[in-house]
């Protein structure tokens, strides 16, 4: 059995396998964390694979970053160790260029042993809430900017310590690898924009390009994994973990959408006829967003080192802002030709899930339609979102701490309609066991909180 709406086939698959050769196929799914897990089969068990679904234990979904069993969970108690079958979506197959002779397919795993359902798997959140888009005649065209630090696998050190943005000469250093990057992850499917230095040292950047639906999250797993898999091979690490160092500044991510038609034609975004350039439907998107941003951010910057994001600087978003090509509010607006005008969602961790990060963005933006929210004023260009004279009265501000962020989460009916009690309270307790552990190392080896850090997330994450 595959995925319902899957316009992919068996037979394709197979075809592809046996002209180019390909010997193992992975079935990768992503937990709450955004650590791949998977299964790699031979290959001439692709179809029974596909037909019958793949097997997880449920434990995948209750475990830290370092597989830490947690097994408190309310779903854990409900089901304990029984299996979760998971079915593949064949749209997703794609050959690996940097795994030898090696295919992958993500897949969602909705059901389990008794043919119930638990609603925690990631991307089958996500395929809900494009289902959700879909019912309102809404497509979203979508694309990720991440950023990440290469490290040197033997010193764990950055490759680096210059901080030269966008500098030809930085990048040079390092050509082969991200030429190599560059033409692996377009032959797996991941059409990027470009490579460039960033502002922080180690620290470099892959947006990619635009596309509609739940590819843009599929192509944000792909690049991050297979990132992840060719730095190992050339002796880095490369983390996508938001400040592994005291000494840098924060990594993030970027989301970026507009809204369109079905068919990808008209965009519901913008209407020059309007202030600011936004349809009455853009509007209510970004107020539902900002309603809901104390919420999200427990989302978007889901570890206890992703709030140091909040602590850094200016251009992160520190509170729920928007303004026309303001960097340091939480919501860009851009203006950007055949594109109308698209919104880049800035408090974001390089280390978020984007799976959740597009589930819990399309459900606040939705609500804001729904209800009908009124767009606050926005922060003028040439003022800074970090200074309380520019906001407006009433502006929400965000966490800085994990806990405060993860109690709005739960107060949250929205959000916490949209992803289920399993999910919440899976997350929740997760991101409160990982706060417990790092005070803990805190007390018993000193305050070296980037050290844990770098320990407890960096090979996966």
């Amino acid at each position: 059995m595959m995925e319902k709406g899957n316009s992919t086939s068996i037979e394709e698959c197979v075809r592809k396998i046996e002209k180019l050769g390909i010997k193992h196929v992975r079935f990768e799914f992503y937990d709450l964390n955004f650590i791949a897990r998977s299964k790699m089969f031979p290959s001439r068990h692709f179809r029974k694979c596909v037909e019958d679904g793949i097997d997880y234990m449920s434990v995948s979904f209750a475990c830290d970053t370092q597989a830490n069993l947690l097994p408190d969970l309310d779903f854990m108690k409900k089901i304990y160790l029984s299996n979760i079958t998971a079915y593949p979506d064949l749209s997703t197959f794609a050959v690996l260029p940097w795994v030898s002779d090696t295919a992958r397919v993500f897949i969602s795993a909705p059901t389990i042993d008794d043919g119930g359902q638990l609603t925690i798997d990631p991307r089958s959140i996500a395929k809900k809430q494009f289902k959700a888009l879909e019912e309102r005649n809404i497509s979203l065209l979508s694309s990720f900017e991440f950023e990440f630090t290469l490290v040197d696998a033997k010193t764990d050190s950055t490759l680096d310590e210059d901080m030269s943005v966008i500098s030809t000469l930085r990048l040079a250093k390092h050509q082969d690898f991200f030429n190599k990057v560059s033409e692996n992850l377009y032959q797996a499917g991941v059409d990027i924009e470009c490579i460039l230095a960033e502002w922080t040292k180690g620290v470099y950047e892959i947006p990619t390009k635009p596309t509609f639906g739940i590819e843009a999250a599929d192509m944000a797993a792909t690049l991050r994994t297979g990132l992840k898999e060719m730095a190992t091979q050339n002796g880095y690490t490369a983390t996508f973990l938001c400040k592994p160092f005291e000494d840098m500044g924060g990594v993030s991510a970027h989301l970026n959408c507009s809204l369109w038609s079905l068919d990808g034609q008209t965009p519901l975004l913008c209407d020059s006829s309007r202030p600011f350039g936004l349809s009455e439907m853009g509007e209510q998107w970004i107020a539902g967003v900002l309603d809901h941003l104390p919420a999200l951010s427990a989302l978007l910057a889901p570890t206890v080192n992703c709030r140091e994001l909040f602590a850094l600087e200016e251009m992160y978003g520190l509170n729920a802002t928007w303004g026309i090509d303001n960097r340091t509010c939480s919501l860009r607006v851009k203006p950007k030709g055949s594109y109308g005008i698209y919104i880049e969602h800035r408090p974001i961790s390089s280390a978020n899930n984007p799976y959740i990060s597009f589930a819990a963005i399309i459900a606040a933006g939705l609500d804001g339609i729904d209800r009908k929210l009124p767009l606050p004023p926005p922060v003028p260009l040439n003022k800074n979102a970090k200074d309380e004279t520019n906001i407006p009265p009433g502006t929400k501000v965000i966490p800085k701490d994990l806990e405060t962020a993860l109690q709005c989460l739960k107060k949250d009916k929205v959000l916490c309609d949209v992803f289920g009690s399993d999910f919440i309270n899976a997350f929740i307790g997760i991101k409160m066991h990982e706060k417990k552990m790092l005070s803990t190392y805190c007390a018993e080896k000193g305050n070296d909180a980037y050290k844990w850090a770098r320990k407890f997330y960096m090979d996966y994450i």
